[in-house]
C-alpha cells in the first residue's frame, strides 16, 4: 500500500469535445414527466422511518401501501439542498476526486461471491483476502481512481461488508466505495469506522473517505435495508448514489410497449 507521503498518480479521464446529446426541450420533457411520475405514481418505500421522514416534510403518504407521491415543489426544494459538486477523499494527499463535471473517474467493480485462484488457478468463493489483496492493486494503479471491492468476503458471515471496509481501508489510500453496507445497523458500525479513517466527524463530512452505492431491484421502488442504510450514511455526510438494477422479466417487466 502506498505510505504517508507518497504521491498517487492518479489519472482523471478529462474530455477534450463538448457534446450535447439532448436539446434544451428533451431536458425540459425528461424533467417534467419525472416530476409528474413522482407526484401522481409515486415510489414504494418500504421502511417505516423513510415514510415517517416523507410524512414530516410534506408528501403524500399512503402507509398501507407504503407508497409515497411528491409534488413537484418538494422535489425542487429538497434538490436545492444538493451541492452542485463534492469531493470523494482518499487518505494521503493527491487522492481527492473532485466531482464537478469536469472529468470522469475508473474505478474497479464487482462485489462478485467468486474468484479464481491466483495459486491454483482454481474457482472458488472469494473471501476477505482477495478484497485485501485486489485493494494493494488497485492502490498503484494510476488508472484507478477509487477502490470497489471486486469480491465479496464470504468467510465473514452477515459481517463480510464490514469486513470488506477493513480490508480495502488496510490496503488501498484511495477512496473506497461500498455497495454491500445495507441497513442501519451495519451502517452505523461502517460510519464509525470511517469516522476513525477520516480522523474526527467534520473531517469525514467534508472530505469523506468512504461513499456507498444502493442499487434497487425494482423500478419505482427501494428496497428496505438499502434506503434505511443510506439514511444513515446521508446523516453522516457520506455521499450515497443511487443505480436501478431490476431483472427484466423479474423484477421488473420484461418489456415496455408492444412490437
Amino acid at each position: 500500500m502506498l505510505k504517508q507521503g507518497d504521491m498517487p498518480n492518479i489519472k482523471p479521464v478529462r474530455p477534450k469535445l463538448d457534446l450535447k446529446v439532448l436539446s434544451a426541450d428533451e431536458l425540459a420533457a425528461i424533467k417534467s414527466a419525472t416530476l409528474h411520475i413522482l407526484e401522481h405514481v409515486g415510489v414504494h418505500f418500504p421502511s417505516e422511518r423513510a415514510l415517517r421522514v416523507f410524512a414530516e416534510h410534506g408528501a403524500q403518504v399512503d402507509v398501507d401501501s407504503q407508497i409515497v407521491r411528491m409534488s413537484p415543489d418538494l422535489v425542487m426544494e429538497a434538490m436545492s439542498h444538493a451541492p452542485r459538486s463534492y469531493i470523494l477523499s482518499g487518505r494521503v494527499e493527491g487522492t481527492d476526486l473532485v466531482l464537478d463535471g469536469t472529468a470522469s473517474y475508473f474505478s474497479t467493480d464487482g462485489c462478485g461471491t467468486r474468484t479464481v485462484d491466483f495459486e491454483t488457478g482454481e474457482q472458488r468463493a472469494s473471501c476477505k483476502d482477495d478484497v485485501a489483496k485486489m485493494a494493494r492493486v488497485a492502490d498503484h494503479l494510476s488508472s484507478i481512481a477509487f477502490y470497489w471491492p471486486m469480491v465479496s468476503a464470504q468467510d465473514c458471515g452477515w459481517t463480510a461488508p464490514l469486513h470488506e471496509l477493513d480490508a480495502s481501508f488496510n490496503n488501498t489510500v484511495k477512496h473506497v466505495q461500498t455497495e454491500t453496507v445495507m441497513g442501519e445497523k451495519p451502517a452505523r458500525y461502517a460510519v464509525r469506522m470511517v469516522e476513525v479513517i477520516a480522523g474526527d466527524r467534520e473531517t469525514m463530512r467534508t472530505r469523506p473517505p468512504l461513499s456507498a452505492m444502493v442499487c434497487t431491484i425494482a423500478p419505482l421502488g427501494q428496497d428496505q435495508e438499502g434506503i434505511e442504510g443510506a439514511m444513515v450514511f446521508a446523516e453522516a455526510g457520506i455521499p450515497v448514489g443511487f443505480m436501478a438494477m431490476p431483472n427484466i422479466g423479474a423484477t421488473a417487466p420484461a418489456a415496455t410497449g408492444r412490437c
